[in-house]
Protein backbone atom coordinates (compact mmCIF):
# COMPACT_ATOMS: atom_id res chain seq x y z
CA UNK A 1 0.00 0.00 0.00
CA UNK A 2 3.03 2.43 0.43
CA UNK A 3 3.83 1.71 -3.51
CA UNK A 4 7.38 1.98 -3.31
CA UNK A 5 8.92 2.18 -6.83
CA UNK A 6 12.73 2.19 -8.09
CA UNK A 7 15.86 -0.13 -8.45
CA UNK A 8 17.79 -2.74 -6.43
CA UNK A 9 20.63 -4.97 -6.50
CA UNK A 10 23.60 -5.97 -4.14
CA UNK A 11 25.38 -2.86 -4.00
CA UNK A 12 22.42 -0.57 -4.05
CA UNK A 13 18.58 0.53 -3.57
CA UNK A 14 16.84 3.76 -4.55
CA UNK A 15 13.14 3.75 -4.02
CA UNK A 16 10.86 5.84 -4.07
CA UNK A 17 7.71 6.44 -2.05
CA UNK A 18 4.97 9.02 -2.88
CA UNK A 19 3.99 10.96 0.09
CA UNK A 20 -0.33 11.05 0.82
CA UNK A 21 -2.38 12.55 3.61
CA UNK A 22 -2.82 9.12 5.38
CA UNK A 23 1.14 8.91 6.00
CA UNK A 24 1.24 12.23 7.90
CA UNK A 25 1.20 13.91 11.29
CA UNK A 26 0.75 17.44 12.04
CA UNK A 27 3.98 18.13 10.44
CA UNK A 28 5.25 15.80 8.44
CA UNK A 29 5.78 12.36 6.94
CA UNK A 30 5.45 9.84 10.58
CA UNK A 31 8.27 8.75 11.91
CA UNK A 32 6.87 5.24 11.56
CA UNK A 33 6.54 5.31 8.25
CA UNK A 34 9.96 6.14 7.67
CA UNK A 35 11.16 3.39 9.53
CA UNK A 36 8.76 0.91 7.31
CA UNK A 37 10.41 2.31 4.19
CA UNK A 38 14.01 2.28 5.53
CA UNK A 39 13.83 -1.20 6.61
CA UNK A 40 11.96 -2.50 3.83
CA UNK A 41 14.62 -0.63 1.22
CA UNK A 42 17.72 -1.71 3.69
CA UNK A 43 16.68 -5.38 3.29
CA UNK A 44 16.59 -5.33 -0.38
CA UNK A 45 19.79 -4.67 -0.26
CA UNK A 46 20.87 -7.55 2.36
CA UNK A 47 19.00 -10.14 1.03
CA UNK A 48 20.75 -9.68 -2.70
CA UNK A 49 23.94 -9.99 -0.65
CA UNK A 50 22.89 -12.87 1.29
CA UNK A 51 20.83 -15.13 -1.50
CA UNK A 52 19.68 -17.90 -0.83
CA UNK A 53 19.56 -17.46 3.08
CA UNK A 54 17.43 -14.51 4.33
CA UNK A 55 17.61 -12.02 6.87
CA UNK A 56 15.69 -10.37 9.84
CA UNK A 57 15.75 -7.00 11.25
CA UNK A 58 17.84 -6.87 14.22
CA UNK A 59 18.49 -3.60 14.96
CA UNK A 60 17.45 -0.47 13.42
CA UNK A 61 17.68 3.87 13.75
CA UNK A 62 15.96 6.37 11.91
CA UNK A 63 16.70 10.31 12.68
CA UNK A 64 14.68 12.74 11.13
CA UNK A 65 16.48 16.10 9.77
CA UNK A 66 13.82 17.86 8.85
CA UNK A 67 9.81 16.66 8.59
CA UNK A 68 9.18 16.54 4.37
CA UNK A 69 5.10 17.14 4.18
CA UNK A 70 4.54 16.44 0.47
CA UNK A 71 5.59 15.14 -2.95
CA UNK A 72 7.71 12.02 -2.86
CA UNK A 73 10.54 10.47 -1.12
CA UNK A 74 13.99 9.02 -2.04
CA UNK A 75 15.24 6.73 -0.41
CA UNK A 76 19.55 5.41 -1.02
CA UNK A 77 20.56 2.04 0.84
CA UNK A 78 23.97 0.65 0.62
CA UNK A 79 25.46 -1.97 2.46
CA UNK A 80 28.00 -0.72 5.27
CA UNK A 81 29.11 -4.18 6.19
CA UNK A 82 28.17 -8.13 5.34
CA UNK A 83 29.37 -10.44 7.83
CA UNK A 84 28.56 -14.33 8.20
CA UNK A 85 26.06 -13.57 10.87
CA UNK A 86 25.54 -9.65 10.88
CA UNK A 87 24.54 -7.13 7.72
CA UNK A 88 24.75 -3.64 8.36
CA UNK A 89 22.94 -1.05 5.51
CA UNK A 90 22.97 2.74 5.82
CA UNK A 91 20.77 4.93 3.86
CA UNK A 92 19.82 8.71 2.57
CA UNK A 93 16.68 10.36 2.68
CA UNK A 94 15.71 12.84 0.49
CA UNK A 95 13.03 15.04 -1.01
CA UNK A 96 12.27 16.41 -4.17
CA UNK A 97 15.06 19.04 -4.43
CA UNK A 98 17.75 16.57 -3.26
CA UNK A 99 17.79 17.71 -0.07
CA UNK A 100 18.99 15.54 2.89
CA UNK A 101 16.05 15.01 5.11
CA UNK A 102 16.82 11.47 7.40
CA UNK A 103 19.36 9.21 7.51
CA UNK A 104 18.94 5.68 8.64
CA UNK A 105 21.09 2.63 9.39
CA UNK A 106 19.87 -0.97 9.53
CA UNK A 107 21.47 -4.45 11.56
CA UNK A 108 20.12 -7.44 10.01
CA UNK A 109 20.69 -10.73 11.06
CA UNK A 110 21.42 -13.35 8.79
CA UNK A 111 19.24 -16.86 8.83
CA UNK A 112 18.43 -20.20 6.67
CA UNK A 113 16.28 -19.35 3.46
CA UNK A 114 13.90 -21.64 4.73
CA UNK A 115 12.95 -19.79 7.96
CA UNK A 116 10.34 -17.49 5.25
CA UNK A 117 7.93 -18.36 3.21
CA UNK A 118 9.66 -15.85 0.57
CA UNK A 119 11.85 -16.85 -2.03
CA UNK A 120 14.90 -14.83 -3.61
CA UNK A 121 17.03 -15.53 -6.58
CA UNK A 122 21.09 -14.49 -5.94
CA UNK A 123 21.41 -12.43 -9.11
CA UNK A 124 23.27 -9.29 -8.79
CA UNK A 125 21.71 -7.48 -11.98
CA UNK A 126 20.20 -4.13 -11.02
CA UNK A 127 16.17 -4.53 -10.99
CA UNK A 128 13.91 -2.07 -11.72
CA UNK A 129 10.65 -2.85 -9.84
CA UNK A 130 7.29 -1.49 -8.56
CA UNK A 131 5.19 -2.56 -5.72
CA UNK A 132 1.62 -2.06 -6.71
CA UNK A 133 -1.54 -3.21 -6.69
CA UNK A 134 -2.34 -2.14 -3.02
CA UNK A 135 -4.83 0.53 -1.95
CA UNK A 136 -3.06 3.94 -1.57
CA UNK A 137 -3.36 5.44 1.96
CA UNK A 138 -5.22 8.27 2.24
CA UNK A 139 -7.28 7.20 5.12
CA UNK A 140 -4.82 7.05 8.58
CA UNK A 141 -2.12 4.81 8.08
CA UNK A 142 -2.21 3.49 12.14
CA UNK A 143 -6.33 2.85 11.70
CA UNK A 144 -5.23 0.55 8.48
CA UNK A 145 -2.44 -1.36 10.62
CA UNK A 146 -5.36 -2.04 13.48
CA UNK A 147 -3.77 0.71 16.08
CA UNK A 148 -5.50 1.97 18.79
CA UNK A 149 -4.74 4.09 21.52
CA UNK A 150 -6.42 3.03 24.92
CA UNK A 151 -4.28 5.17 27.43
CA UNK A 152 -1.71 7.29 27.71
CA UNK A 153 1.58 6.03 26.05
CA UNK A 154 -0.64 2.68 25.83
CA UNK A 155 -1.40 1.10 22.29
CA UNK A 156 -2.83 -2.18 21.60
CA UNK A 157 -3.29 -3.69 17.56
CA UNK A 158 -4.22 -6.91 16.30
CA UNK A 159 -1.89 -9.56 15.17
CA UNK A 160 -3.80 -9.58 11.72
CA UNK A 161 -2.76 -10.58 7.96
CA UNK A 162 -2.47 -7.42 7.01
CA UNK A 163 0.13 -6.36 9.40
CA UNK A 164 1.93 -10.06 8.96
CA UNK A 165 5.31 -10.38 7.43
CA UNK A 166 6.77 -13.35 5.52
CA UNK A 167 7.67 -15.10 8.80
CA UNK A 168 4.11 -14.75 10.12
CA UNK A 169 5.13 -12.96 12.82
CA UNK A 170 4.67 -8.98 12.88
CA UNK A 171 6.29 -6.37 10.19
CA UNK A 172 9.57 -4.70 11.90
CA UNK A 173 7.91 -1.51 10.13
CA UNK A 174 4.27 -1.87 11.86
CA UNK A 175 6.41 -2.34 15.06
CA UNK A 176 8.08 1.03 14.71
CA UNK A 177 4.92 3.24 13.63
CA UNK A 178 3.27 1.10 17.14
CA UNK A 179 6.13 2.57 19.08
CA UNK A 180 6.29 5.65 17.60
CA UNK A 181 2.56 6.37 17.94
CA UNK A 182 2.96 5.13 21.61
CA UNK A 183 6.09 7.43 22.27
CA UNK A 184 4.19 10.57 20.79
CA UNK A 185 1.07 9.73 23.40
CA UNK A 186 2.90 9.71 26.35
CA UNK A 187 4.42 12.42 25.57
CA UNK A 188 1.34 14.47 25.07
CA UNK A 189 1.95 14.72 21.41
CA UNK A 190 4.25 16.35 18.91
CA UNK A 191 6.56 14.76 15.92
CA UNK A 192 8.75 11.91 16.73
CA UNK A 193 11.82 12.58 14.46
CA UNK A 194 14.19 10.00 16.11
CA UNK A 195 13.59 6.41 16.85
CA UNK A 196 16.61 3.42 17.91
CA UNK A 197 14.76 -0.26 18.34
CA UNK A 198 15.97 -3.44 19.17
CA UNK A 199 14.44 -6.37 18.25
CA UNK A 200 14.82 -9.25 20.64
CA UNK A 201 12.50 -11.55 19.44
CA UNK A 202 9.81 -12.17 17.39
CA UNK A 203 5.40 -11.72 17.96
CA UNK A 204 4.29 -14.60 18.84
CA UNK A 205 0.67 -14.50 19.63
CA UNK A 206 -1.18 -10.78 18.96
CA UNK A 207 -2.85 -8.68 20.28
CA UNK A 208 0.50 -6.49 20.22
CA UNK A 209 0.75 -4.18 23.42
CA UNK A 210 2.84 -1.20 23.07
CA UNK A 211 3.91 0.46 26.15
CA UNK A 212 5.62 4.05 26.14
CA UNK A 213 7.08 6.01 29.19
CA UNK A 214 8.57 9.50 29.05
CA UNK A 215 11.96 9.57 30.78
CA UNK A 216 13.01 13.40 29.99
CA UNK A 217 10.90 16.37 29.12
CA UNK A 218 13.09 19.53 28.36
CA UNK A 219 12.72 22.17 26.14
CA UNK A 220 14.79 20.39 23.35
CA UNK A 221 12.00 18.14 23.94
CA UNK A 222 10.69 14.83 24.80
CA UNK A 223 12.70 11.39 25.49
CA UNK A 224 10.84 7.91 25.94
CA UNK A 225 11.15 4.24 26.24
CA UNK A 226 9.09 1.98 24.18
CA UNK A 227 8.08 -1.85 25.24
CA UNK A 228 6.51 -4.07 22.57
CA UNK A 229 4.75 -7.00 24.22
CA UNK A 230 3.21 -10.04 22.26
Amino acid sequence: DLAFSGSRSAGLATNTMAITDGLRDTRGVRLGVLATLVDVSGAGVALHAVAPDWIATADLQVHVLRPTTSGSLTIDCRPLRVGARRIVVDAELRDDDGALCGTGRMAFARIPGRATRATITDDDSPTSFRMDGGRPIDDSVTERCGMEIVGPGQLRFDKSPYVENSFGTVNGGVLALGAECAAVSAAGGGHAQDLHIHYLEQIGDGPVAVTAEVVRDDDSGSLCTVRIED
